[in-house]
Order: structure tokens, then sequence, then C-alpha cells
């Protein structure tokens, strides 16, 4: 197939990762996965979405770490990239392609990119999409593949700790959506590491793995379809999750994933400094994600997202008050992607 990228020998999983300039996290996060369990296999894909000096800057500084070497193997550009890298991990037998995406794709883009050629090859039992910013420990994959395999889950979520403490929860397993209140909760959010908590309760109330680290079925790609990337950022893990829902989810709990949180995406912050395409993109997409689930809860999302609005105007923050606001007309006018006054990468 003409433009199809060659990768016949693909590990037991594939790890996607999306970048957006932040080589630095990449590098950490590429580190970290060095030490993993010998078991199962995998090869890691990266997208990097913020144009060319940052994707050159991110291959030079994977190979000036030591973390990865260039490969001698030839490497096919498959048509959805600019251009593609082959790496290899130096502390284990697991290839690294890092590929230019020709415009910013946003996160399901990037995970697309690398999905749609990747369901055209054999090998590859799951995937595993990791934020960039993550720090996962040694066991957290084999511990995520042996709770879908052993469980019947098809996708199946981790332990994500706050950003910079290693026994404070952020996720325990994932989301799941509060519908009298139209929005998603963080399951486990603030907890000890080591609390007490039961995962069969947590998969019983959970909608969707959290996006900074989900593991998914071949068969789960297979029987739901990709990503829904006209989200851009924003909402489609969950939504991803609710279609996976009836499939079976799944929570590893000792699947244990560091996270520092909004480096890219500016979504960490105080309610003066978060970005506004972050502001912008929670409202817009959480218009799209009730119509699409639950649309008799449409007119709750909207005065939920009023009511930030004007919490965002009482702490002296008028461009997050406009943010929300536009998000808003932008989601009931059915915009998706994207926006157009978001620039591109040089």
């Amino acid at each position: 197939m003409e433009g199809e990228i060659m990768c016949p020998d693909v590990a037991e999983v594939a790890i996607l990762v999306v970048g957006y300039r932040n080589a630095a996290d990449i590098v950490g996060c590429l580190a970290a996965l060095s030490e993993a369990a010998i078991s199962p296999r995998f090869d890691v894909f990266i997208c990097e979405n913020g144009g060319r000096d940052p994707f050159l800057q991110l291959v030079e500084q994977l190979t000036a770490a030591r973390i990865c070497e260039r490969s001698s193997k030839p490497c096919d550009l498959n048509h959805e990239f600019a251009e593609v890298e082959c790496l290899r991990l130096r502390a284990r037998a697991a290839k690294v392609w890092v590929a230019r995406a020709h415009s910013n794709l946003g996160y399901a883009g990037g995970i697309n990119a690398w999905l749609r050629p990747l369901t055209l090859v054999a090998g590859w039992n799951g995937i595993w999409v990791l934020n960039p910013d993550t720090v996962p420990q040694p066991n957290a994959l084999a511990e995520l593949v042996e709770r879908a395999e052993g469980g019947g889950k098809a996708m199946v979520g981790s332990t994500i700790l706050e950003a910079g403490e290693d026994s404070r929860v952020r996720f325990r397993g994932g989301l799941r959506w509060q519908t009298s209140l139209a929005r998603v909760v963080a399951i486990g959010l603030g907890d000890s590491l080591s609390a007490a908590h039961d995962p069969s309760a947590i998969e019983a109330v959970m909608d969707s793995p959290s996006g900074a680290s989900m593991y998914v079925t071949r068969s789960c790609v297979e029987h739901i379809g990709l990503m829904d990337d006209a989200y851009f950022l924003f909402y489609e893990d969950i939504d991803w999750g609710v279609r996976a829902k009836p499939l079976g989810l799944g929570y590893a709990s000792n699947s244990v994933v560091g996270h520092k949180r909004g480096t890219t995406t500016g979504s960490s912050g105080t309610l003066k400094s978060v970005s506004g395409l972050s502001v912008y993109l929670e409202h817009r997409n959480g218009i799209r994600f009730v119509r699409r689930h639950f649309p008799h809860t449409v007119w709750l999302r909207l005065a939920i997202s009023c009511c930030y609005a004007l919490r965002f105007l009482l702490a002296g923050s008028p461009r997050n008050f406009g943010f929300v606001i536009s998000g808003l007309v932008a989601g009931l006018r059915g915009e998706t992607g994207r926006p157009k006054w978001h620039s591109e990468p040089g």
C-alpha cells in the first residue's frame, strides 16, 4: 500500500506519545521506559506536533542523553507524517519511531496518525497511550497488560500521581462522569498512595481511564475505532472510554505513573495563568461530549460553564472569561478541530 509505514515486527505493545515542543519531558519519559520490566516487549511511536525545529531537537536530545541511538534499519515514511526518524532504546530491544506531523494534529490526531498505520500490521496486542510528561514506574505496563488479559478488560488505567509528589494520587484508574453537575471527576483525587481502596468498586464507577496512561487492547480498537480527533485537546480520552465501557474498563492499581500535568497545554495553574486555549477547548468540547453521550444535560453543561466564566471574572481574569464564552458559542455551533485562531507550529 503506497505511503504505508513498513513495520512488520512491531512488539507486543505499541506505546504512543504525542509531544509539542517538550523534548525534555519526552527524554524523561523514555528514560523511565528504559527501566521497564523485561516483559511485555514494546516499541515507542512518538508524534511531534510542534514543527521541524522541535522535531530535530527531540531527536538530538534523545541521542545526546544516550537514551536512544540511531537505528541502522531502513525507515519508510508514512504519508501522514512529514518525516520519520528511526531510533532504538540503548537499554533494551525497543524501537523508537519519532515522527513530525505536517501540522499540529492535536492530541487525539497525533495518536491516530500512528494508530491508523499500526492497524494494518500484525504483532501488537495493545497500545499504551502515554502522556509525554509522565514517568512510569518499572512495572507499570506489565500491570496494565495483566489486568487487561487476566480480567478481560478492553481499556485499563493506572494510578496517576500528583505532579511532583510520590505519595499523592491524582487518578485511581481514571475518570467518571458526574451527570448531576455535567462534569468530569477524577477518581481518587487527593488520596494517599497507600490508602485502602477497592479496585473492583473503582472499576464499577469508571467511565474512562485517564488519558495520561491508558492501555487499550487491539480488539477494543477494532470494535470502537480510533480516538475522535475532532476534540483536538480535552475530552478525547473520556469520549473514547465511554465508547469502550460496554467492552469492559479496568484499573491496575499497581501500575503507578508520575505525571507533571499540563506542561504542553498550559491547563495547570491559577485562574489568571491557565492558558486561554485550554479554557476555550474545555468548554467547547464539553458541549460536544454531552451532546453525543448525555444530550439531556446540555442545558446543565451550559449553566456550569457560565459559572466558570463568572469565576474567572471575579478572579480578575476577563481574558479567560472571554475564552469560556467563546468556547461555549463554538460548541453550540458545532465547531471542531484546531481553533482557527490557534497558530500553526513554525
